[in-house]
Parts: C-alpha cells; sequence; structure tokens
C-alpha cells in the first residue's frame, strides 16, 4: 500500500485573494467559503502570504484598543479598557470613535494584514510530513502549491482530522466484515 500525499487529502477548491483585496470583501469571502484562511496571490497567481480569520481578530483589537489591553493583558493596567469593553460599548452606545476604527479597518488592503509566509508543502508531500508542520509550527493549515508556486489545494487541520475518521470508520467496517 503506498503512503498517503498531500494530494490524496487536500482540499482541491482553493479561494485566493490578491494584496489589493479590501479587509471588507476579504470577511464576505471567509463567511462565505467557510475556510478560515486563504492563500494571498500576487498579480501571477503565486502565493505570497496568507491570510486568515485571526489575523483579522488581531488587527480588530489594535484598532479598537492600544496593545495588551484586551481580556488577558496584565490587571495593573489602571485605565485601560478591555478589547471587549470597548466593543460592547460601541454597539451599545454607538461609539462613534470605535465605529470610525472599524470603518477604517475593513477599508484596508489584505496586504496590511496577511501573514508574509506561506506554510506550504508540493502536493507529493507525505501526510506525516504535514502533520508534522501543522504539530511544530503551531499552525491551522498548509498551502499546496505547484511547481510555479500557485496555490492548487489547502490542508487543514481538521482535514486531517476527518480523514483520519474516515479511516477508522473503514477500517472498523472492514474488521466486522
Amino acid at each position: 500500500m503506498r503512503e498517503l500525499c498531500a494530494r490524496d487529502v487536500m482540499t482541491t477548491e482553493v479561494t485566493t485573494v490578491s494584496q489589493d483585496v479590501l479587509v471588507e470583501e476579504l470577511i464576505g469571502l471567509l463567511r462565505a467559503s467557510h475556510f478560515s484562511g486563504i492563500p494571498v496571490v500576487d498579480g501571477d497567481g503565486r502565493a505570497v502570504g496568507v491570510v486568515s480569520e485571526t489575523d483579522i481578530l488581531r488587527a480588530l483589537a489594535y484598532t479598537i484598543g492600544p496593545p495588551g489591553s484586551g481580556e488577558f493583558a496584565p490587571t495593573f493596567q489602571a485605565g485601560k479598557k478591555r478589547v471587549s469593553s470597548v466593543l460592547l460599548d460601541a454597539v451599545s452606545h454607538d461609539d462613534l470613535h470605535a465605529a470610525a476604527s472599524l470603518r477604517g479597518l475593513v477599508s484596508r488592503p489584505v496586504r496590511e494584514l496577511m501573514t508574509p509566509y506561506v506554510h506550504h508543502c508540493g502536493p507529493d508531500a507525505r501526510v506525516v510530513e504535514v502533520c508534522e508542520m501543522l504539530v511544530w509550527k503551531e499552525i491551522r493549515r498548509v498551502v499546496v502549491l505547484d511547481a510555479e508556486r500557485r496555490p492548487i489545494g489547502m490542508i487543514s487541520s481538521i482535514d486531517l482530522i476527518r480523514r483520519l475518521g474516515e479511516w477508522l470508520h473503514h477500517a472498523d467496517e472492514a474488521h466486522r466484515a
């Protein structure tokens, strides 16, 4: 039996965005695709980065409140509001500053938020190598690139867990037969 490789487990429907797409459009793409991260490509379709929900949340936190003002900030920072408090205030009291900050965030280009590095593999990479990359680099997705660095697939941690579930189910059926 041949060893499983990236092409066997990758999602082949890859949504990409250019560096110039606005965050507002990116949010719409993430919602429509149900992906948590999308490769960012240059004009030739080559991967130059990845942008994820986490990148948007990080930008949101820094937009709404100063660094270190969130829920997990040290309690000794008296006088600074937590990010969640500012968001709740903005929603419940029509905070014009927060609303203006959010409008500014969603009108920024993706290039300002993206991670400018692509954790990637080729289609023939062994699944064990992909798993190791996900674990040791503490990432949630690997972009599968062709020889020209164009995205041809994505492998997320949930893709691998689903595949493991399928393998276990088939093995259980085969054992019972």
